[in-house]
């Protein structure tokens, strides 16, 4: 068994023994308001940091109780130490009241954590410090003698102000409590108790004091009204280099309060000043404010108390972190690194390193600044974040946060980093015309990310029949010959299930279907007092809400289906329509309320619209359809004649975002995705400790019974500086980006000059640079085996399901079930480019812009069916004049490619990317006009509207734009075809103990490629091995 060694006192030693008397105590006490987010985020660093799951504390009030005392008598109790003497000292301290919570939340004990502590004596600071863990630091001070009047108190210290190079240390004013009037007589207290008794009550007039509920308070109260102090402490010491702590504790230790000789609550108003000091800034630990602002409670004490030996509740001396290797930086893998760290203490659990391929973080949402043609931003294809993606805003608040910039900064804020967007246009294809749908969606209550719940699957369906009312009232008012057509059916046809619906409002049959709108209305009141589940309804009520569906869909097919030739407003409501209420039908029929939109997964999205009896040619072939489909680039290789999506997927997909959504529909970033999400998560994992190892390209996962026993990569080239001390970002106009190449100039030399002239990617899967490197250097690329119990405990695969036959092949030998998901989840390779034009989209010929807002435009024709001007990034690049462009617009689809060749095939991605060229350059010229009615007729679209530093002319000033095909199996995207979703896995389902499966391609709840998915995979991926988070919005259908 071990135990600790004896303190050694040596000759001279200033340390005492506790117990500590300390007498004649003249206590001056001040309330005031701090800020509850620091004060946690203090107790967080000090106390859960080191308690790391094994107790956890809360801040009990954003009041934080500032003392200032003198005491006239110090000594310990202890014979051996009594003999030598006592001293007086001075403290002066700033108090955080915290609660120790049980498992269940509930508040089990009390303490008072002293954040800041002043002292006037040496003896006091060691002892004080080597015994217990208080934070003392020399002071200077003014506190009022006994036989004043209490105007003033105050504390100085040594520091630095500001932080400088050129800063000497020196004395500065920290904070001073002034009297401003004397409004009331003092009040006196007759004993400790007395004291507490009157204190609570009249904070229990603030409401704002306690951070706790009505119970909360009255637990605080019985665990306080006793004649002692719980104090709490961080006790450590450090290495000589100042790095790691040789002890480091949470202790507390009572100060018990032996006699009580007067006090009383001060008839004063009190101020506290606050002084900015960099060496002890009180604004940021505590959150008070700078300047001036009012203290309350204001009292004086006489006592005499001991503080007794402390306990050790915590001893965090000695700790064996478990070792998580986390392979790929696509958003996935960054979540889970996000909330793997995202809990105070989580560095004395785990060592997390993130291996990744090239350069840069990101996978399909990688991002990079070409510092050749204006730092522009180069993407892989167009992103933008919905409004209902409540996981995916929650964290990235909370990174933006956490990483602190400077108010004013570029992308201080979330808020700075996601603009609002409404307007969206879908093009169809009528005859020999492009015709364009403007969509203006309407702001919804809320922001995404507030934590607030999202709506079930009855009330979404209940908010899309309160939409076909609403395109109901468009028909009635706008296109029907007369009133009488609005009528439902004729008179004396009425069944059963009418005149039950007409019993429920008592009204007679005849009136209830005199006006379809009308009867829409009446049928919203009606299933909103429905049970969401279909089973709990009588067989009346469901015959009520089928016939009553089929019937608005009949009204609509016999009185509005013959009135569509030419009308193009009157056409598109009547796809509305029919849209909505087929939806509405197929939901009820095959058991979607009971059971979920996996219910539906059998068929593909459009088979089931046509099953149940959709407008085929008008509806199922609309442009609404179609851009879902072209939305998530569901097609089969890349096919266009093949459309193939999950029918509950893309269901569950199209009523979110459309229903679901908070504040507006979508969300456009201000830079690109890399600098706009990867950046934030690259600072602020880098700042928690979680290490980074670049240029590690994942090789192959080996078995070890039923975990993996080591991981095969390969170092792709040499750091200089060493690999873990590659700094991947670059700064365009003070922002932190990523670039579209690496940094070479901390790369060796002979190594980056040969990547340089070979124009080598070193993201590609088809890479020629092992052959080159071995034959430039007479060896293979460095081998690097990462191996269990040394290297890692468990492992992170965040790299895509297009990766994992590849990387996997031996673990898809012994596990049925990973190869069954390798097998029928798919991917599509994706093709993309932007084009920088120096004419504004007006002089471009599209003017619809409802109050200032570009159009994210779907269903244009092949093969880049989606289009969306983002002159919003513009700012953030930094062209020359007179280049400066006037828009950037990105284009991006589905790529026909079945069949990957062997990785041998280095010509494989030109190839690919000339494809992506022509279709570009063919675009432009030949069918761009429907969207840029100024660009030229086709075949004679104006190239020099293209934005070319070298002036170029004709169709060669392309090869100065941007455009790439996604073939690499990180950056294809991910489908959810037919049946597909009932071979996901969920992040612990591979068959390997220690190996955790995230991306958008496991079964997260959404099962669709999207952010929003990637991030539920990594929480689940966190809370499969830590238990935290607990809530992930969206997980189920109900």
């Amino acid at each position: 068994m071990t135990q600790r060694p004896q303190y050694i006192y040596t000759g001279g030693s200033a340390v005492m023994h506790s117990p500590l008397q300390l007498q004649q105590a003249n206590m001056y006490g001040f309330f005031v308001k701090g800020g509850l987010t620091q004060l946690q985020a203090t107790v967080d660093t000090a106390l859960n940091q080191v308690a790391a799951g094994r107790m956890h504390f809360k801040v009990l009030s954003p009041y934080v109780l500032t003392t200032f005392t003198r005491v006239g008598h110090a000594n310990s109790t202890v014979p051996v130490d009594r003999d030598k003497g006592w001293i007086t000292e001075v403290d002066i301290v700033t108090w955080i009241m915290v609660g120790k919570m049980d498992e269940a939340g509930k508040l089990s004990h009390v303490y008072w954590y002293p954040c800041h502590i002043f002292v006037d004596d040496g003896m006091a600071l060691i002892n004080g410090r080597e015994l217990f863990g208080y934070p003392k630091y020399l002071c200077e001070y003014e506190i009022p003698q006994a036989d004043a009047e209490p105007l003033r108190c105050a504390v100085s210290a040594k520091g630095f102000q500001p932080f400088s190079p050129d800063t000497q240390i020196a004395m500065h004013p920290l904070l001073e409590v002034n009297a401003v009037k004397k409004i009331n007589p003092h009040r006196p207290v007759n004993d400790f108790l007395d004291f507490l008794l009157q204190a609570f009550e009249l904070l229990k007039s603030m409401p704002d004091f306690l951070n706790m509920d009505v119970a909360g308070w009255t637990d605080v109260i019985s665990l306080l009204f006793k004649p002692r102090t719980d104090q709490i402490f961080l006790k450590q010491f450090p290495d000589s280099a100042g790095e790691k702590a040789v002890y480091q504790a949470i202790v507390a230790a009572p100060a018990n309060v032996d006699k009580l000789h007067s006090g009383a609550f001060l008839g004063y108003e009190y101020t506290a000043t606050l002084h900015p000091f960099a060496s002890f800034p009180l604004d940021q630990t505590l959150g008070l404010p700078l300047g001036d602002t009012t203290a309350i409670l204001p009292f004086n004490l006489q006592f005499d108390f001991t503080v007794t030996p402390g306990e050790e509740l915590v001893d965090n001396s000695q700790i064996e972190p478990e070792k998580i290797a986390i392979l790929g930086g696509g958003v996935g893998s960054m979540t889970a690194a996000y909330y793997l760290t995202n809990q105070p203490g989580w560095q004395n659990k785990y060592d997390i390193t993130v291996y990744q391929m090239g350069w840069r973080i990101g996978g399909k949402g990688a991002s990079g600044r070409n510092a050749q043609y204006g730092q522009r931003i180069e993407e892989h294809g167009l992103h933008i974040w919905f409004g209902f993606y409540e996981n995916a805003f929650a964290m990235i608040r909370e990174a933006y946060a956490a990483m602190g910039r400077p108010a004013g900064a570029p992308l201080a804020t979330w808020q700075d980093a996601f603009k609002s967007h409404d307007f969206v246009v879908l093009s169809e294809h009528i005859g020999d015309e492009w015709k364009m749908w403007p969509l203006d969606f309407p702001q919804l209550p809320g922001v995404p990310g507030n934590g607030s719940e999202a709506i079930t699957i009855w009330q979404a369906a209940v908010a899309l029949l309160g939409w076909i009312k609403k395109w109901l009232d468009e028909i009635r008012e706008g296109h029907l010959p007369d009133q009488s057509a609005a009528r439902l059916s004729a008179p004396g046809q009425h069944p059963a299930w009418l005149h039950s619906l007409a019993a429920f409002w008592e009204l007679d049959v005849g009136h209830l279907c005199a006006d379809v709108a009308d009867f829409v209305l009446r049928l919203n009141e009606f299933i909103s007092g429905l049970p969401e589940l279909l089973s709990e309804h009588t067989p009346l009520q469901r015959d009520a809400l089928a016939s009553s569906i089929k019937c608005i869909k009949q009204w609509n097919d016999e009185t509005v289906l013959p009135l569509l030739d030419g009308n193009d407003e009157l056409r598109r409501l009547f796809i509305c329509v029919d849209l909505g209420v087929t939806i509405l039908l197929g939901m009820l029929e095959d058991g979607v309320f009971d059971h979920g939109f996996d219910v539906i997964n059998d068929a593909d999205f459009r088979d089931w619209l046509t099953r149940h009896g959709a407008n085929v040619p008008l509806v199922v072939d609309s442009a609404p359809v179609r851009g879902f489909y072209d939305l998530v680039f569901a097609y089969d290789g890349g096919d266009f004649s093949k459309p193939n999506a999950e029918a509950g997927t893309l269901l569950r997909a199209m009523m979110r975002i459309s229903l679901c959504y908070k504040g507006s529909i979508m969300y456009k970033m201000q830079a690109g995705m890399g600098d706009t999400i990867f950046t934030p998560f690259y600072q602020v994992l880098k700042a928690r400790g979680v290490k980074f190892q670049f240029f590690h390209k994942v090789e192959e996962l080996l078995p070890d019974g039923d975990t993996v026993g080591e991981i095969r990569l390969t170092r792709q080239v040499a750091v200089s500086a060493g690999s873990n001390q590659y700094a991947p970002l670059v700064y365009v106009k003070g922002l932190a980006c990523w670039p579209s190449a690496p940094n070479f100039d901390q790369i060796l030399p002979q190594q980056a000059a040969l990547l340089q002239a070979q124009n080598i990617n070193l993201e590609s899967n088809w890479s020629n640079w092992p052959a080159l490197y071995e034959q430039a250097f007479g060896e293979p690329l460095p081998q690097v085996s990462l191996k269990k119990g040394r290297d890692f405990d468990r492992v992170v695969f965040g790299i895509s399901i297009g990766a994992v036959a590849q990387l996997c092949p031996q673990l898809l030998t012994q596990s049925p079930a990973l190869k069954a998901t390798a097998e029928k989840v798919q991917t599509v390779v994706t093709q993309a480019y932007q084009v920088w034009l120096n004419q504004d989209l007006a002089q471009m010929g599209w003017t619809d812009q409802p109050e200032g807002q570009e159009p994210v435009l779907s269903g244009f024709t092949e093969p880049y069916d989606t289009w969306a001007p983002m002159d919003q990034l513009l700012c953030r690049e930094d062209w020359p004049a007179p280049l400066d462009p006037k828009n950037v617009s990105y284009f991006c689809s589905a790529m026909p490619v079945d069949a990957f060749p062997p990785v041998t095939d280095y010509g494989f991605p030109a190839r690919c990317a000339a494809s992506a060229k022509q279709g570009a350059i063919d675009q432009l010229d030949q069918r761009i006009t429907a969207l840029w009615p100024n660009a030229g007729a086709p075949g004679a679209f104006k190239w020099g509207w293209l934005v070319d530093q070298t002036q170029a002319t004709g169709a060669v000033r392309f090869d100065s734009q941007y455009w790439r095909a996604n073939i690499d199996p990180s950056e294809r995207y991910v489908l959810s075809v037919v049946n597909s979703t009932q071979y996901r896995l969920a992040t612990d389902g591979s068959g390997f103990s220690n190996l955790y499966l995230t991306g958008d391609w496991i079964k997260t709840g959404l099962n669709a490629g999207c952010v929003e998915a990637a991030v539920m995979a990594g929480m689940q991926t966190s809370r499969a091995m830590t238990g935290y988070p607990k809530v992930i919005k969206g997980e189920t259908d109900f």
